[in-house]
């Protein structure tokens, strides 16, 4: 791996990883129910992205795999939690 990509992927790891920790602070204080399911969403989806910043790091092509599962996972979960919070409403 060049060292550009290596300084890149260490600077995106910092800067996801600060928005998670932002993103799970106002998930605990936010003021409604709409804002801690959008941040808590955040969150997850910035765990899958550090999760593939380290995918890429090491070049496991099984690991991709695990990637799309939980961004299938996250969205669908998403999509039933925007569900809920609209009470069935369309």
């Amino acid at each position: 791996m060049s060292p550009l990509l290596t300084v890149l992927l260490g600077l995106a790891t910092v800067i996801v990883a600060a928005s998670m920790l932002v993103a799970a602070y106002r998930a605990i204080r936010g003021p409604g129910d709409a804002n801690r399911a959008v941040m808590a969403d955040l969150t997850y989806f910035c765990a899958v992205a550090l999760f593939v910043m380290f995918v890429i790091r090491t070049g496991s092509a099984v690991s991709l795999d695990v990637v799309m599962l939980g961004s299938l996972l996250g969205v669908l979960s998403t999509v039933a939690l925007a569900r809920l919070l609209s009470r069935g409403r369309r």
